[in-house]
């Protein structure tokens, strides 16, 4: 009973087939890009994804060598905090602002302080779902809005028409109440939104419904097909790669860099830089959604006129360890890490005659491994088990980048082969859904990984804390002159 896993990314959407031993059978995927109109702002066209679900889904089937009418469930995962707003009849109104945009920063002036740490577990911030509406209904009060999605809900509606999203999710919005795992009325009012204009909170592995006309079109599938709700990546990529109870921090090095840990309790970050979610199965995600890694290593890249990450890895392991005292800030789209602040900028600093090509590529592997250092000394902080990294995403292919983060920290980790986890993590979702499994714990614990060890070398552990400690200098010199 082969399932199929869809991963709904920022740069592409990936299919997945697996089969009944969760044994990946074949994948398939097609590109694209977001678009930048202004500084801070970040958007893409919808219809992308819907463009790409059938190719990548023919790749993937073609692949495993099987017909649509073998796949039995399917399941969509994809990037988190984006903002689509959709007619009654599911059309997007407008392009999706997404989970990397923060011009919705003024809406959070309506707030009452600490009333969305408390509510939510969250950190108040314009790259939630909940600013972007207010955004979007003070900037269009005349649109035909009869839905608000993130983008794996719009997904699974285009799929199934029914407007439904994983109480995992739903946890991002700045909407969603954790302790009582519904909608929040309080911030619901604070924000004008009605429950009425967001879809129903459902179980990750719940079915949303049969795969209708419309859906069978997009997809090649046969309708009738069940399509599981599923959830956003910062959740299904940890499930893609075992990581289903606490002890492992995931460490996702995708478009964005995602770091997390799972806990039994609903711990909460006095400090606002880790955020509490709900988990699928029942536990707790406490993590910061990530600040641009992937995106920071395509944007030098281009900047050095690289044609590949390859190359740029290549280039990056010609110069040493700490970067002759070079540091990068990747805060591309503003901080994540040490601070959440919406209007920071990347920087190099430290530049000298002596630099080249080859110190600023390393930097920028080494800033997003400190900004990966702080989240993960924080969650140590709060009493989080964070012994051991696993590394996944397009990022976790280059070996220098893994022992930078790896030395870095001082952990060591395990490496996902080449499978993509959130992609996975959808397909555990959907063997669930379509009871081939009883629950998520069963699923994860049949995934068959490749893992591949890096342990850290403890001769650059002193080389690292001095690297690490100019960076937290630098940063904190920066901060004011982007808080003024």
């Amino acid at each position: 009973m082969p399932v199929l896993g869809i991963d709904v990314g920022t740069q592409s959407l990936k299919a997945i087939i697996l089969g009944d031993d969760l044994r990946l059978l074949g994948a398939g995927s097609r590109a694209y890009q977001p678009s930048y109109p202004q500084p801070g702002w970040a958007e893409q066209a919808p219809e992308l994804w819907l463009q790409a679900l059938r190719p990548a889904i023919g790749q993937a089937l073609r692949a495993a060598g099987l017909a649509a009418s073998d796949v039995h469930a399917v399941a969509v995962a994809g990037q988190v905090d984006g903002c689509i707003a959709t007619d009654g009849g599911g059309l997007a109104l407008a392009p999706a602002i997404i989970w990397m945009d923060r011009r919705a920063t003024s809406e959070l002036a309506r707030l009452v302080p600490g009333q969305v740490e408390g509510r939510c577990g969250l950190v108040p911030d314009a790259t939630h779902m909940a600013a972007k509406i207010a955004w979007f209904a003070r900037h269009y009060r005349d649109a035909p809005v009869s839905t608000w999605h993130q983008p794996v809900s719009f997904v699974v509606a285009a799929l199934s028409g029914e407007r439904v999203i994983a109480h995992s999710l739903a946890s991002t919005t700045m909407l969603y109440a954790l302790a009582a795992r519904s909608w929040d009325c309080e911030l619901l009012d604070a924000f004008g939104v009605s429950s009425a204009a967001l879809p129903r909170l459902a179980e990750e592995t719940d079915v949303a419904g049969p795969l209708t006309a419309a859906g069978a079109r997009l997809t090649g599938l046969v309708q009738g097909t069940p399509v599981v709700v599923g959830t956003g990546d910062d959740f299904s990529g940890p499930l893609g790669c075992g990581v289903t109870r606490p002890g492992v921090v995931a460490v996702s090095l995708g478009t964005a860099e995602t770091v997390a840990a799972l806990a039994e309790c609903p711990l909460r970050d006095t400090d606002l830089l880790v955020e509490t979610h709900a988990f699928p199965g029942g536990l707790y995600h406490l993590g910061n959604p990530g600040w641009l890694s992937g995106g920071s290593v395509r944007w030098a890249c281009g900047l050095l006129g690289l044609d590949s990450a390859a190359r740029f890895s290549q280039l990056a392991a010609e110069a040493p360890a700490g970067c002759d005292g070079l540091t990068f800030i990747p805060a591309l789209n503003g901080a994540m890490a040490p601070r959440w602040i919406a209007q920071a900028r990347g920087s190099f600093i430290g530049l000298s005659t002596s630099h080249g090509p080859s110190h600023l590529a390393r930097a920028v592997l080494e800033g997003t491994a400190f900004a990966m250092r702080d989240v993960i000394d924080r969650l140590a902080a709060l009493g989080v088990p964070a012994q051991r990294l696993r590394l996944m995403g397009g990022g976790a292919r280059s070996a220098l980048w893994c022992q930078i983060r790896v030395d870095v920290s001082g952990r060591p980790a395990d490496v996902l082969g080449d499978s993509d986890a959130s992609a996975v993590g959808a397909g555990l979702m959907a063997a669930v859904g379509a009871g081939i499994f009883p629950d998520i714990q069963a699923a994860s614990g049949a995934l068959s990984l490749q893992l591949r060890p890096v342990t850290a070398r403890m001769e650059l552990a002193g080389c690292y804390d001095d690297a690490y400690g100019r960076y937290r200098e630098r940063f904190a010199a920066l901060e004011p002159t982007w808080r003024h």
